[in-house]
């Protein structure tokens, strides 16, 4: 069963290629309202919320290193539109990102330590994906549906529940459900 934490007025925001995973687990697991936006929407397009609960940006696309990648530009534009970025730590944008944007960053990681939420021993496994979920309160065994969902939107969308409030072993129970 959802939990609802976030105020139905202001939506998370995920941003992405579209129609991503991400945003349909955490629709089931926050039980919210959730906006998706390529990167050229977020930058470019008409914001129908001008603020968020919270921002989450996959970083998912191939890009040239010596720029910022489309998403990385959306996560600085849309960081001044909510009272949290989600973000993976696991590239140099989101490293820099979370480094500028110092205490309005939750992120999460496949084994970083500073990382608000750290995946370790991760087991990928036919149905599911598995790993014990770190956080600095936090050690739980976490086993997810795979299929279309991979360990980063799983990562993704257990960091926004967390971040949001709800706590992990709870937001970890929906996921398994959804």
């Amino acid at each position: 069963m959802p939990i609802k934490i976030c105020r139905a007025d202001r939506p998370i925001a995920v941003v992405g290629r579209g129609h991503t995973a991400t945003a349909q687990l955490l629709r089931r697991v926050t039980g919210n309202p959730v906006v998706e936006l390529t990167a050229y929407q977020a930058m470019m397009g008409p914001h129908t919320h001008p603020r968020y609960r919270a921002v989450v940006v996959e970083n998912f696309e191939p890009r040239d290193r010596r720029a910022l990648s489309p998403c990385a530009v959306a996560r600085w534009e849309l960081a001044q539109h909510t009272d949290i970025t989600v973000m993976a730590l696991d590239d140099g944008e989101g490293r820099r990102a979370a480094k500028a944007m110092k205490g309005r960053v939750f992120a999460y990681s496949d084994g970083r330590p500073q990382a608000d939420l750290t995946a370790k021993n991760v087991c990928l496994r036919h149905e599911r994906v598995e790993f014990e979920a770190l956080t600095h309160n936090d050690l739980l065994r976490v086993r997810a549906p795979q299929g279309q969902v991979g360990l980063y939107e799983t990562l993704a969308t257990l960091a926004t529940a967390v971040a949001l409030g709800i706590p992990l072993h709870q937001a970890a129970q929906s996921l398994s459900q959804a």
